[in-house]
């Protein structure tokens, strides 16, 4: 009796062990599925882009999101010949059929000229030209010039019915301010399809995440100094959605000791003197993108006028340094 129970002692032992081994062998796998990272990066739109994606499905949601990335860039970009919003604009005065993606992002765009009074216009395209920021001839334009100009700047007169766009002649749709979010709140909306622990994306410094990090239970974002540019002011820290940051930093030219940036207000033709950047934080990136623009371009006025929008964070960089930021967020200054 000794004998057998000592037997089948040894087989329990022998199937613990063996479930002990199995069940940390699962652990082991789950965690390198979890941390297994899969990247990509490149140019598009002429701006930088990467995707990020940690977990077992992370190569799948990697090529999916770079395909539906490639795919968004090539319609909304309005330097490309084949874009849709090329085609818009290349015959102004007609209607003109797009698909589903250019519909919702100019009809986002709209919604975000209305909600900021005009300080945010998809319409800004004759003014952006008139200073030299598409084709780097860059120029100040003399005040009566531009008051001629700004007449052709107006999302009011952008008109759409069912697939189809129409913008009066000698109009054209800029939807740089608005559809790098639009994109992003697409790319992380596509990866809940996917078995994954997070993502971070990066659309031409315009961030978006996915879930959780490696070792928080939030992301820290850093803002970038405007000034020292391989430096940051601080970090704010996010469970979701985006981060945008608008600023006179990355496309602008000096002129008689003065910079202009091409962040242009849309009542003025002018950039505003008083902020060198604005991020906002919201759970969608259109909106931080769309945002981030208007704010920037109306100045000081953005500190109250954030009050408008419940969830919405602001980070806001004065032309003396000087950092405000708004009371709902983590931010920790560097």
């Amino acid at each position: 009796m000794s004998y057998k129970g000592s037997h089948i002692t040894k087989e329990i032992k022998i199937i613990i062990s063996l479930l002990v081994v199995g069940f940390l062998l699962f652990l082991f796998i789950k965690n390198f599925n979890e941390q297994k990272e899969c990247y990509k990066k490149g140019i598009l739109m002429d701006t930088f882009v990467e995707i990020r994606v940690w977990g077992k499905d992370g190569d799948k949601a990697v090529s999916d999101c770079w395909e539906k990335l490639e795919h968004l860039a090539d319609i909304l970009d309005r330097f490309n010949k084949k874009s849709e919003i090329y085609k818009i604009n290349s015959n102004s005065g007609k209607w003109v059929k797009v698909s589903k993606d250019t519909i919702d992002v100019i009809e986002k765009a709209i919604y975000y000229s209305r909600l900021t009074d005009g300080y945010f216009d998809p319409t800004i395209a004759p003014i952006l030209e008139l200073w030299g920021f598409y084709d780097k001839d860059y120029k100040v334009p003399e005040e009566a010039v531009l008051r001629k100009e700004l007449k052709r700047v107006d999302y009011k007169k952008i008109q759409i019915k069912d697939s189809m766009v129409f913008v009066p002649k000698g109009m054209e749709i800029d939807l740089g301010g608005i559809a790098k979010g639009y994109i992003l709140d697409r790319l992380l909306s596509l990866l809940g399809k996917y078995k994954i622990r997070g993502a971070l994306l990066n659309i031409g410094g315009q961030i978006g995440v996915y879930g959780r990090p490696k070792e928080d239970n939030k992301w820290e974002i850093r803002i970038r100094d405007p000034r020292r540019l391989d430096d940051y002011i601080g970090s704010v820290y996010i469970n979701e959605g985006s981060v945008a940051t608008s600023g006179d930093y990355e496309r602008y030219f000096v002129k008689n000791g003065v910079r202009y940036c091409h962040l242009i207000n849309p009542k003025t033709g002018y950039p505003q003197e008083e902020i060198m950047s604005v991020s906002v934080i919201s759970k969608e990136a259109v909106e931080a993108d769309a945002l981030s623009t208007a704010f920037f371009v109306m100045g000081d006025k953005a500190m109250s006028y954030w009050q408008k929008f419940a969830d919405l964070g602001v980070i806001i960089v004065f032309k003396d340094r000087k950092i405000w930021y708004s009371p709902n967020i983590y931010f920790v200054k560097k």
